[in-house]
């Protein structure tokens, strides 16, 4: 019989061959199993990576687009919550009016003129907000405030009016300095004559809150508390009567500057819709992407553990040969 027999040295080098190669796979599926993640993407993918980084681009993409997105809803939101301020103080004002104008008489009139002055500068802080170190009413000029002091408007205001002794001639004069560009806007708009532009939240998706202190609508608001205000205002020398009517007819003003807020507000409220739907697509288009590269990348933790077993067990019986073959000699071989 023939008996085939490694020579010492040669099983010395086998061993020690096999040894480092159970070692290496065993570190190798120990991370796959710690990570997840095929150790040979190579391998699994055919060599062919085009497919995984167009996934990997498109998933970039979609991070993008939802900081983006979270960015531009914080401004909408933003803008929502301060319309709301001012439109729930030019309601409560009209109301208010609307209640005394039976019994409206001249003290009732300069206290409307005060609240009036009180509210102006509310409604314009409120136009000069800020978040995140951009205020929102100002154009592309996000780090400027788009409108001077209530202080500013009435001083340019009783200029117009000086003179005037007619509720009627008196309103007539504030709406055509608010229209005139050389007036409201030269005087008391400080921002950016250039609207934000459209912004991409996502795939094919733009929004625009290009909304401006100059707008019509909120200028509007301003222009309300305006004519309120000059019934208290005792450089103009107007009559108890006068005072009365400015007042009465800014009821008819204030009915207006509201509605109009209120439209602004649902031109705002669809866009806050549309991002949120446009989020949520986001959302769901990133998910499926993640998926398909997982399934790409992710090593079969069953498949992986089993492996690993294995490798480990070969690993054992190897360094339990190695030790039985160091313990053998001349003596023990012919006892």
């Amino acid at each position: 019989m023939i008996i085939n027999s490694y020579g010492d040295m040669a099983q010395h080098l086998f061993l020690r061959g096999r040894n480092a190669d159970l070692k290496e796979n065993v570190t190798i599926l120990s991370e796959e199993f710690a990570t997840g993640k095929t150790s040979n993407l190579t391998e699994r993918l055919g060599g062919d990576f085009t497919y995984l980084a167009d996934l990997e681009s498109n998933l970039n993409r979609l991070d993008s687009y939802m900081v983006t997105n979270s960015e531009v809803q914080l401004f909408a939101t933003t803008i929502q919550g301060s319309l709301e301020k001012v439109q729930g103080q030019v309601q409560a004002m009209r109301n208010d009016i609307l209640t005394l104008s039976p019994a409206m008489d001249e003290y009732n009139a300069e206290q409307f003129g005060s609240q009036a002055r009180q509210r102006m500068s509310s409604a314009i802080n409120m136009m000069n907000t800020s978040v995140g170190g951009r205020t929102i009413f100002a154009g592309t000029a996000t780090d400027t405030k788009p409108l001077n002091n209530s202080g500013t408007l009435m001083s340019a205001i009783l200029t117009e009016v000086s003179g005037l002794t007619t509720a009627n001639d008196i309103i007539q004069a504030v709406k055509d300095w608010f229209d005139d560009p050389a007036g409201f806007d030269a005087v008391m708009y400080n921002g950016s004559a250039t609207a934000l532009q459209p912004v991409t939240v996502g795939e094919g998706e733009q929004v625009s809150l290009g909304l401006q202190a100059t707008d019509p609508n909120l200028k509007h608001t301003l222009q309300s508390y305006v004519i309120t205000a000059l019934a208290d205002e005792p450089s103009l020398g107007l009559t108890e009567d006068v005072k009365i009517d400015l007042v009465i007819e800014a009821s008819s003003e204030l009915t207006e500057s509201e509605d109009r807020l209120i439209k602004v507000q649902a031109d705002v409220g669809f866009i806050e819709g549309r991002l949120d739907a446009i989020s949520t697509r986001n959302e769901a288009s990133k998910t499926s992407l993640s998926i398909v590269k997982n399934n790409l990348v992710s090593a079969d933790p069953y498949e992986t553990y089993t492996r690993l077993q294995e490798a480990q067990t070969q690993l054992e019986g190897i360094y339990t040969i190695t030790a039985r073959s160091s313990q053998l000699s001349l003596l023990k071989y012919i006892s």
